[in-house]
């Protein structure tokens, strides 16, 4: 393994040397990243996720369509902050094949705030700093709110991760199990609250979970608008906010809040017994 990217990097500093062109030095730098990448042993309970270019962001119109397929009301300003649809290059990265357990948070942090009590359970009523030190103190970090849907749509293009209608045996939703008014009572997924870490069908990227059961803190401040500034490479979210990205949907939510491109934001002191997280490297 040591010898392959010995190789690679020699590689690259002789075509480097030769080239002396700073456009080619950034795509060997980029090969070199992700080579080097690829090239660790996944680590236990993580996926790996290629780099790629990937299109972002719905039609404000196009998910309200979505959303009265099932629901009324459905207002079209709710979805302006998943507009423009953009491209996004990422480069490669590892993410938590599951939510953080309740197991998972108590063996780290020795304490369970969560409300919906069970080993198996995701770990909700966490704020997201308290989210960050647990990643932190495993040597891991949250992914970014890029990372989060790249991986979310499991290398698809449809408007869930498994197509373009809400379907009871994909995600825990608010469906007839669910006790808010609002629940989507022609769907159920068998669930009143969170479910069991897995309970659902992986995506492309043999991750679970991804939509619905509980959303998923990330690292960026949120802004509505900053998909219209968003950088191409690797964006990192606003540098400032007072708000903090939550993705995924949950076992509250209706289902047109699972889809991988849905945005939503909260106060990242606030404990929600519908907000966990997964970490990345």
């Amino acid at each position: 393994m040591f010898k392959k990217i010995v190789v690679i990097f020699t590689a690259c500093y002789f075509l480097l040397g030769a080239a002396g062109s700073e456009e080619l030095k950034g795509k060997i730098s980029s090969v070199t990243v992700n080579a080097a990448l690829a090239s660790k042993q996944t680590p236990k309970g993580m996926a790996f996720i290629p780099s790629g270019k990937f299109t972002r962001g719905s039609a404000p119109q196009q998910a309200q369509k979505i959303c009265l397929k099932n629901n009324d009301p459905c207002k079209e300003k709710w979805f302006q902050d998943e507009e423009p649809i953009h491209s996004v290059k990422l480069d490669s990265y590892f993410i938590d094949i599951h939510e953080v357990t309740q197991k998972d948070y108590y063996r780290v942090m020795v304490k369970n705030p969560s409300d919906f009590q069970g080993l198996n359970l995701p770990v909700e009523r966490v704020t997201w700093f308290e989210a960050m030190g647990y990643c932190k103190k495993i040597g891991k970090r949250l992914p970014t709110e890029a990372e989060w849907e790249w991986a979310a749509k499991g290398g698809t293009h449809w408007a869930f991760a498994w197509g373009n209608d809400a379907e009871s045996n994909r995600a825990n939703f608010c469906d007839r199990s669910c006790e808010k008014r609002w629940r989507e009572k022609q769907f159920e997924d068998g669930y009143s609250y969170t479910a069991p870490v897995g309970s659902f069908p992986a995506n492309g990227y043999g991750l679970y979970d991804m939509a619905g059961n509980v959303y998923e803190w990330v690292m960026d401040w949120y802004q509505e608008d900053y998909y219209e500034k968003t950088p191409y490479d690797n964006p990192k979210g606003p540098k400032k906010g007072n708000r903090k990205v939550i993705r995924g949907g949950s076992w509250i939510n209706y289902s047109v809040g699972v889809r991988p491109s849905d945005r939503t934001d909260a106060k990242p002191s606030d404990k929600n017994n519908f907000v966990g997280f997964r970490c990345a490297i």
